[in-house]
C-alpha cells in the first residue's frame, strides 16, 4: 500500500473506492480509531484486503504537516489497477490523503425535504456519489438545505452526507435503523448518550411518523451536530438545550493524536 497526497485521475474514470473524512484539530482527531477501523473494514469489503494502519497515520500525518488551523481531511482508498473489463482481478489499494478548509459553523438550523432513494451499499462510505448529490440538487434548487432518504419500504434512512437523530416528547433519542452509513459522528453522540444515561432507541422510522417526533438533528464528522427546522412540512421546535446535549455527548470521547 502506498501513500500520496492528491486524488490520482484513475478516479475520475472508475470511481471505484471508498473513504473517511475527519476533522483535524492541532494533529487531534476525535474518533480517530474508529475511522482508522471504517477504512480498514471497508477495504476488505471493496477489494478484498486490509489496510496497513501505520501508513495510514504516516499519510495523514505527512498531509497535515504544518497546519495550524483545523482542517478537513479526507483519506480515499483507491486502486489505479482496477480494470472494470476485469473486475474479478486482486488489488493492491492505495491512500489518498486531501485537505480542506473546515466548513463554515453555521447556527442555521437546516429546512430538508424526503426524497426516494437508498445508496448502494449503504454501509459502505464509498465514492460512488452522484446519486445523493443529484437528490440534494434537486432538494437546495427546491428552496431546502439538504435531503432525507427514504428508502422503497418507507423507512427513513439517512441524510445525504449525515446521520438523523430525532428527539421524542419523553425524551428518547431515535435513530433509523434502516440501512444507512454507520457514521462516525453518530457513533460517537450516541456513545456519550450511553455514558451520559440517556434514554436512546435504533427502530424502524416511517416518513409517516415524522410528524410525532419533537425534534431531529443532523450528526456528521465535520460538523458533529446540527438541528434540523422541518423535513417537507413538519416543523420541529429547534431547541438549543437539546442541540448542546447531542454535543457534549459526541465530545465526550477524547480526541487522539493521530
Amino acid at each position: 500500500m502506498s501513500a500520496q497526497n492528491s486524488l490520482p485521475a484513475s478516479l475520475a474514470l472508475t470511481n471505484f473506492a471508498h473513504f473517511t473524512s475527519m476533522r483535524v484539530e492541532s494533529g487531534r482527531v476525535r474518533g480517530l480509531a474508529r475511522h482508522l477501523e471504517r477504512l480498514d473494514r471497508d477495504s476488505w469489503v471493496v477489494f478484498g484486503t486490509g489496510l496497513d494502519e501505520a501508513a495510514v497515520r504516516a499519510a495523514i500525518k505527512q498531509a497535515i504537516k504544518g497546519a495550524t488551523d483545523p482542517l478537513a481531511v479526507r483519506v480515499t482508498v483507491h486502486a489505479p489497477d482496477f480494470d472494470p473489463r476485469d473486475p474479478a482481478a486482486d488489488l493492491t489499494p492505495q491512500v489518498a490523503v486531501t485537505t480542506a478548509a473546515l466548513p463554515e459553523d453555521s447556527p442555521k438550523p437546516l429546512g430538508v425535504r424526503t426524497a426516494g432513494y437508498q445508496r448502494d451499499l449503504p454501509q459502505v462510505k464509498h465514492t460512488g456519489l452522484f446519486g445523493l448529490y443529484y437528490q440534494r440538487r434537486l432538494a437546495t434548487r427546491a428552496g431546502f438545505d439538504d435531503v432525507l432518504f427514504v428508502n422503497p419500504d418507507g423507512e427513513v434512512s439517512e441524510g445525504s452526507t449525515w446521520n438523523v437523530c430525532f428527539h421524542t416528547a419523553d425524551d428518547t433519542f431515535v435513530w433509523p435503523s434502516a440501512p444507512a452509513l454507520p457514521g462516525i459522528a453518530m457513533s460517537l453522540v450516541q456513545s456519550g448518550l450511553h455514558r451520559a444515561g440517556a434514554k436512546t432507541e435504533v427502530r424502524p422510522v416511517t416518513a409517516a411518523e415524522l410528524p410525532d417526533f419533537r425534534g431531529a438533528y443532523a450528526t456528521n464528522a465535520l460538523r458533529p451536530v446540527r438541528a434540523i427546522s422541518h423535513v417537507d412540512e413538519t416543523e420541529y421546535a429547534v431547541d438549543p438545550e437539546v442541540t448542546a446535549r447531542l454535543l457534549r455527548a459526541h465530545d465526550l470521547t477524547a480526541a487522539e493524536r493521530v
